[in-house]
């Protein structure tokens, strides 16, 4: 029997990147072969380990490291509310109330550390506030308990914040961190023609902006898109409030342009 007479075994696909290894799946975005060594899962999709370090596909990570570590609105108003406290732990020691100075003094260090990014602070900041308002609402320390109430709040705020979590390096969920994405990066052009279409309603010249931006919005919505062009629902929004600004403010001033017009010399 010739070499060509022999029947051809199964062809077993192999790996792009290690031909040596079998493939154990396909990439999501190329289609490729890859081993178990090359497999990468971002956002519950499977690719290659190319096509897993794209931007367009791992986005939420890129966000994530240019948030990492990097103060937030909350650090920053600790921190000013920290040195805020520090003013009226002075005042309270003017006027020789130590216990409302030494509760507003400890809550204004804490504040600074939070600002420092000591990993502590988050956690003692709302229990220190919380305990020592408690306290100067027993011991009659009413000066005290307004800043110490405000600190708790903001504390408070802040641990809960997703934000504030990336300035802390601290974990956050995925669907979390892409709220965030959503809030901040998808699709600003919609997001900016909402705000001129609520700034049209009190200034006229902002109504056909919104309108404009909203119908650039409106075009680049793209869900299946990596990463996905969403804020359909903000466009639409701004272009119909737009819409109503002009009409709004044209039936006001319609009146008054009339008369003009009809006195103006011919």
């Amino acid at each position: 029997m010739s070499v060509v007479d022999l029947p051809l075994g199964p062809i077993t696909p192999r790996c792009a990147t290690h031909p040596e290894h079998a493939a154990s799946g396909t990439c999501a975005r190329c289609g490729g072969f890859f081993c178990a060594a090359c497999r990468q899962l971002v956002l519950y999709k499977v690719y290659c380990a190319s096509c897993a370090q794209r931007p367009d596909i791992n986005y939420l990570e890129l966000f994530r490291r240019k948030l990492w570590g990097k103060r937030d609105s909350s650090a920053w108003t600790m921190g000013t509310w920290g040195v805020m406290l520090a003013v009226f732990t002075m005042a309270m020691l003017v006027r020789r109330q130590y216990m409302s100075a030494l509760a507003l003094g400890a809550c204004a260090g804490l504040c600074v550390a939070f600002f420092l990014r000591m990993p502590w602070a988050r956690v003692a900041l709302i229990s220190t506030s919380l305990s020592l308002c408690v306290v100067s609402v027993l011991l009659k320390e009413r000066p005290a308990v307004g800043p110490l109430a405000l600190t708790f709040i903001f504390s408070l705020i802040a641990y809960r914040n997703t934000r504030s979590q990336l300035f802390f390096r601290l974990e956050v969920p995925i669907p979390r961190l892409q709220r965030l994405w959503h809030l901040r990066e998808n699709n600003p052009i919609a997001r900016n023609a909402l705000s001129f279409a609520a700034g049209g309603l009190i200034i006229p010249l902002f109504a056909p902006v919104a309108i404009t931006l909203g119908v650039i919005g409106l075009r680049r919505v793209n869900p299946q898109a990596m990463p996905p062009v969403g804020r359909r629902a903000d466009a639409i929004a701004a272009i119909g409030l737009g819409v109503l600004a002009i009409a709004g403010w044209t039936r006001a001033l319609w009146p008054m342009l009339s008369t003009l017009l009809q006195h103006a010399p011919r």
